[in-house]
């Protein structure tokens, strides 16, 4: 089984186990479909925040919903920073009363969102990893999950050394919104690391397994 743990497009196959990011319409039918939900910093409204959260607390108790986010913060986006932080730290709040694992969004402010997270409890996963191996140390170091996607496609050296780096038990592997097949990044990885695909399909399961008790 491939997993997916983070992907916009719904794609359905047979032997793919994807989580499908919502960042609106939490109304939509979700009953037998493993989603995650969260409000994405680009995507704040400060006249609705509390209507935002109210909507996303509705439905974020659902066993359909496997994790809140992709949540976190932004410094390249126009929401006003202040907002950004109230509503990653309800998100934050949320998850924790629920239980559920942490999708994080994380862009130029990681120092910050690590503050964020110094008390967290539930697991948390980096989506869509994309930098420097230095940037990221800490967030490995903290022990949180590293979720790498069509930056393995590509040949960025800084990147590529990231995912040599990151220990196997914190990874996990996600489309996000590219056109890109999740197995292709699974292959890649292999390649990347220099083991067997059989060994990162493994582990990614059991990271899976561990972080969503699913």
């Amino acid at each position: 089984m491939y997993y997916n743990v983070h992907t916009h497009p719904h794609s359905e196959s047979e032997d793919v186990l994807f989580i499908e990011n919502l960042y609106k319409n939490f109304d939509h039918a979700i009953e037998g479909r493993k989603v995650s939900m969260g409000l994405h910093p680009w995507y704040l409204d400060a006249g609705r925040l509390r209507e935002q959260f109210d909507e996303l607390t509705k439905y974020a108790g659902s066993p359909s919903v496997l994790a809140i986010g992709e949540c976190g913060l932004d410094k390249l986006s126009t929401t006003d920073w202040n907002l950004q932080l109230k509503a990653f730290q309800l998100q934050i709040t949320l998850a924790t009363d629920l239980n559920k694992p942490l999708i994080i969004h994380c862009v130029k402010a990681f120092t910050e969102v690590l503050g964020q997270l110094k008390d967290v409890r539930v697991p948390v996963i980096f989506h869509g990893v994309n930098n420097k191996l230095s940037l990221l140390q800490p967030v490995i170091d903290a022990g949180y999950y590293l979720s790498f996607g069509k930056s393995l496609l590509g040949g960025n050296a800084a990147i590529l050394n990231t995912f040599r780096t990151t220990p196997l038990k914190q990874v996990f592997l996600e489309t996000d919104d590219a056109d890109a097949d999740i197995k292709e990044i699974y292959k890649s990885a292999a390649e990347i690391r220099e083991i067997s695909e059989k060994e990162i399909l493994l582990q990614v399961e059991k990271n899976f397994l561990n972080v969503f008790h699913h």
